[in-house]
């Protein structure tokens, strides 16, 4: 008996992935039990990554995870966030979104349970919604959250590229899926006849490389042209049939599968088709001059035969492949003149500029007069919302036949320095500068010429710009007082500080006189970090108060942030709270802007971290800043402070020439002394702790009056304790000295523990340094409490009060413990040993006599470092002990494990 299947016969499943399913349940799994994960599906359109991510999805909720699905569409790359708001069901039409405040939605979900987000087509992702994936994935282990995402190999796109970086760097799970096996591709093939396929069928599926969609489009074509008939269970096609399509490409197969389509419904989905993956109904009925019901009526039809669907309030194509299919239908003039036509009627109708722009971006033929007019109106807003759009339009305008106009190419260079590429802007400004006779007199392509510079970090080549334009140009009152703002700002990082002092002041002038926002800005910001510098607080915090909040409405590319030194003077006031507040706006606000200042928000973030004990914060800022763009020279900054953190919790034991050398940036400049603080701490864990006292020493005469004076401070307790153990005096005075001057201009309460704190180790007096741990604790800095707590207890230890020592020991360790301060905890055991005085025994009494039970908490410690490779003189320096009492470790943990060799050590180190 003979029978034709049909393509209705048998449904498709999830087909020969059983093992990635398994794989990514088990990853679900950990994140039910709070351990967050990130996962990443890569494979090539219809490899089936999609029903994939449906799979595990289903597994998700059966385990209890709550569930957010998402996904990014290709129409809106270039809309700031739109990946992520599929997850927050926002309209990016009417809100404004930001990086923080999406990052607190998913913190809230997952503080309610254990949470699975899942994005489909990332590789489609927005710049803006990539970099706070990549925030979210150095935030991850921290969270119950899995982050399952879906997408195409090998990406073009940059920030894509930079997320994929951060996964490898991160071991994120990767799973490539590639085509079906041969096995699988038969059973699906058998799915979709109802019967075990024959050879000729099969080979005539392998063209399709094992990739499911391709399979399926192509079987369901075979089937509705009755090329495949069964016989005694095998379905086959025939030779001839055979013979004719040895080289059937799918877009000929998905074409035969659209022919059963009356020519109305044709007509209608190609164009629809040209304009994108989502169906809007009335603005197609408007482009195609038809009746609103008349169109819904055709695309009501092509939901019924499967070729749309409807997703979240939108009619969409099913399969992406399809829709390209059907487009291509259309010839290439034609398509043309529809999406020039979509932009006429968007216009028309008020739609958000980013729609506009889309179909003018991605229609092939020049711009009109109208179209041109229309770009120069919305340029600015456009470049600030969409920044990649903006350029790509206004560089198809510049180069237009009819299009020589200045203005043009100003909001071109403009929309190149709000997209972050700064080099291309210069390029572009220098020689309109150089070729252009025109622009030599231009005062506003010099201003975006300094900008350039400045966005590229180099200051002292905006500097020399704006001088030249001062010094050259019949500059109108408010220009000029923009370019002295300009001067001041950069004359301050490269700490001319009497020359910021004057232009700065002569922009706040300038400012007042002309009522420009942006001179008075610059000039407060110069002037304000001046007094900032030099340790007049309070003064700098009134300045910053007065600095107008400009550049946030996309009104220009000025490289400006009004929020950071408020920022940083509310942190040196001890005002962490507001200050982490005031952060979060200015991260936002130069995330928004493309602005040079990201990486340094984000690493005086960290520094609050720092001084707050919120280390493992610290850490994943100074992670998020290293990844961030840097041109001022901050991400040495962040590894430098990564390293401060990991050698105090004894993680990290540097080379003191590994740890990364400063540049001459101004990001480095300004906090100079972290990199040398860093290398003094690693020759002290290395058991040199007079290169360690050079070493600070050196660094506080040498940066006292530069731009790291303000938080220079942060390194004085390290300097009065070397001092004090080493017998230093004229460095205990010095930093005394300075610690002084520096609380008697701003009394905060840390600046004034820090002068107790020397003035107690050079005076010898415990109650000094014990008023200095109030004052820290007043501040919110516990690491330095405990620092004066400890330096408290060694001074009552060697006066013989050991119950007022024991209490100074204990509060010192405790705060320690809790910061995980594991080598300061070393090291004030072996200073309080040499008073005999000891940490009371903890633990469990009746140790076992072998095994590893039977090691105490020190044998533990030294079994965990040789197993690590340190040698006994690696290992004393790093416990401050003697290599003498490291041995006798060793030779008890051998004992104890009953080894032979200290070689076997690592293999009985137990796997945590």
């Amino acid at each position: 008996m003979t029978t034709r299947p049909s393509e209705e016969s048998c449904t498709t499943v999830v087909i020969g992935r059983d093992a990635e399913i398994e794989r990514l349940a088990a990853v679900a799994s950990r994140t039910a039990a709070g351990h967050g994960a990130v996962v990443l599906v890569q494979g090539e359109p219809g490899v089936g990554k999609t029903s994939l991510l449906d799979a595990v999805r289903v597994r998700c909720v059966a385990m209890g995870l709550h569930i957010r699905l998402g996904a990014a569409r290709e129409q809106q790359q270039t809309v700031p966030f739109a990946a992520l708001l599929s997850w927050l069901d926002v309209d990016h039409d009417t809100d404004t979104p930001a990086a923080d405040p999406i990052l607190d939605h998913i913190e809230a979900w997952c503080a309610t349970g254990p949470l699975a987000l899942i994005m489909d087509d990332v590789h489609w992702a927005d710049r803006s919604s990539v970099s706070v994936l990549q925030r979210l994935c150095a935030r991850i282990r921290d969270l119950p959250l899995l982050l399952l995402l879906g997408a195409r190999p090998q990406p073009q796109d940059s920030a894509f590229a930079a997320l994929s970086a951060e996964l490898v760097a991160r071991r994120a799970t990767l799973i490539r899926l590639g085509g079906l096996a041969d096995a699988a591709a038969a059973k699906l093939v058998s799915q979709i006849v109802c019967a075990a396929p024959g050879p000729r069928l099969l080979r005539e599926v392998a063209g399709a490389s094992g990739n499911p969609r391709y399979i399926t489009e192509l079987v369901v074509a075979l089937l509705r042209e009755q090329a495949i008939t069964t016989v005694a269970d095998t379905a086959e096609i025939t030779e001839a049939v055979a013979g004719q399509r040895p080289s059937t490409t799918l877009a000929q197969a998905i074409s035969r599968r659209l022919d059963f389509l009356p020519r109305r419904t044709w007509n209608v989905l190609a164009a629809a088709a040209a304009l994108g993956p989502v169906v809007d109904v009335p603005e197609l009925a408007s482009v195609l001059n038809r009746p609103l019901l008349d169109v819904w009526g055709v695309v009501s039809d092509a939901m019924v035969t499967g070729l749309l669907e409807l997703v979240d309030s939108e009619v969409i194509f099913r399969h992406e492949l399809v829709r390209r299919v059907v487009s291509d239908q259309l010839p290439a003039t034609v398509r043309g003149r529809l999406l020039r036509r979509t932009g006429e009627v968007l216009q028309a109708s008020n739609a958000p500029i980013e729609r506009i722009a889309h179909y003018l971006a991605v229609a092939d033929y020049e711009l009109d007069h109208a179209s041109i007019d229309w770009l120069v109106a919305v340029a600015d807003e456009l470049a600030f919302r969409a920044p990649e759009l903006a350029v790509r339009l206004l560089r198809r305008a510049t180069t237009a036949a009819e299009a020589d106009n200045p203005q043009l190419i100003r909001l071109y260079i403009g929309a190149l320095l709000r997209s972050g590429r700064s080099a291309e802007a210069e390029a572009e400004v220098r020689g309109a500068l150089s070729t252009r006779p025109e622009f030599r007199d231009d005062i506003e392509m010099r201003w975006l010429l300094a900008q350039a510079c400045q966005a590229r970090g180099r200051m002292a080549d905006a500097v020399e710009v704006v001088e030249t334009a001062l010094r050259t140009m019949d500059l109108e009152v408010e220009a000029a007082g923009r370019f002295q703002g300009m001067y001041a700002v950069h004359s301050l990082f490269l700490e001319r500080f009497d020359v910021a002092e004057w232009a700065g002041r002569k922009a706040i002038s300038l400012g007042k006189s002309s009522a420009d926002p942006r001179s008075m800005g610059y000039g407060l910001t110069a002037v304000g970090a001046l007094r900032y510098t030099r340790g007049d607080l309070a003064e700098a915090l009134e300045l910053s108060t007065r600095i107008p909040i400009v550049s946030t409405d996309g009104s220009g590319p000025d490289q400006f942030d009004p929020y950071a030194l408020r920022a940083h003077c509310l942190i040196e006031l001890d005002r962490l709270t507001d200050a982490e507040d005031v952060l979060e706006q200015a991260i936002a606000h130069n995330r928004r802007s493309h602005g040079v200042y990201l990486s340094s928000n984000l690493v005086a973030k960290a520094r609050l971290y720092l001084l707050d004990g919120r280390w493992d914060d610290a850490v994943a800022e100074c992670s998020v800043s290293t990844g961030a763009p840097d041109v001022l020279g901050y991400s040495t900054v962040a590894r430098a402070m990564a390293a401060l953190i990991g050698i105090h919790r004894g993680t990290f034991l540097p080379d003191v020439d590994s740890i990364p050398i400063p540049d001459d940036l101004a990001g480095s400049t300004g906090y100079a002394h972290l990199h040398l603080w860093a290398q003094a701490l690693a020759h002290e864990a290395h058991g040199h702790p007079d290169l360690a006292l050079k070493l600070l020493v050196d660094a506080h005469q040498r940066l006292a009056d530069g731009l790291a004076a303000a938080t220079l401070y942060y390194i004085f307790p390290d300097i009065a304790r070397l001092a004090a153990d080493l017998g230093d005096r004229d460095a205990a005075l010095s930093v005394a000295a300075g610690a002084n001057e520096l609380a008697a201009r701003q009394p905060t309460a840390s600046r004034s523990g820090t002068a107790l704190l020397c003035r107690g180790l050079v005076e010898r007096d415990s109650d000094s340094l014990l008023a200095a741990a109030q004052a820290f604790q007043r501040s919110g800095r516990p690491f330095y409490e405990a620092q004066a707590h400890e330096n408290a207890a060694v001074l009552l230890a060697a006066q013989g009060r050991d119950l007022d020592a024991r209490r100074s020991l204990d509060s010192a360790i405790g705060i320690y413990s809790r910061l995980g301060a594991s080598w300061d905890t070393a090291r004030t055991d072996a200073r309080l040993r040499r008073y005999g005085l000891r940490r009371g025994v903890r633990g469990r009494r009746n140790r076992p006599k072998s095994g590893w039970a039977a090691l105490t908490d020190t044998e533990r410690k030294v079994a965990a470092l040789v197993a690590e490779g340190c040698s006994n003189s690696g290992i004393a320096a790093q416990m401050f002990l003697s290599r003498r009492t490291v041995q006798s470790h060793v030779s008890k943990i051998l004992g104890k494990l009953e080894l032979r060799s200290r070689r076997e050590i690592p293999a009985s180190v137990p796997h945590t």
